[in-house]
């Protein structure tokens, strides 16, 4: 049976929009990997040991985030409320970012304050703080109600 080209191309794009979804293993990174330029690379002096992890060279997310809130509490004046998201807009974890909403960056006296996780980005929506895997889009963790 004979494929009809679209179906080949769009087979095409699928395969390389995946792409970035592939996993390197952190030990095989170096450091000009963290980052990049969505996010840049940050210390996090304040948390380096926090929850036994050194988070300056990143690793996956804790389970845990209670001592993330607790720095955005502590450091409330280095987080601004972003604007609230549209109507109809919620973000639900373990979900993709809706299509066409992507939340807003913080800057990056914020993301000093917050651990780094590599393939990982932190944005704000309204009251809360977001940690969205950056290939796939999908929601990691809703930090609720923490920017007032």
């Amino acid at each position: 049976m004979k494929m009809p080209k679209r179906l080949i191309a769009s087979l095409g794009v699928l395969m390389l929009s995946a792409t970035p979804l592939l996993h390197v293993s952190a030990d095989q990174r170096d450091d000009h990997d963290h980052g990049g330029p969505q996010q840049g690379h940050y210390d996090n002096h304040d948390n380096d040991h926090r929850d036994g992890h050194d988070n300056r060279r990143g690793g996956p997310p804790p389970r845990d985030f209670g001592p993330v809130r607790q720095t955005i509490h502590d450091h409330h004046d280095y987080f601004v409320r972003g604007a609230p998201p549209p109507p109809g807009i919620h973000l639900e974890r373990g979900r993709p970012l809706p299509r066409g909403y992507y939340g807003e960056r913080l800057d990056n006296r914020a993301l000093s304050r917050l651990p780094y996780y590599p393939g990982y980005e932190w944005r704000r929506a309204g009251g809360d703080v977001v940690l969205i895997a950056v290939g796939s889009g999908i929601v990691y963790e809703v930090l609720q109600g923490v920017l007032y």
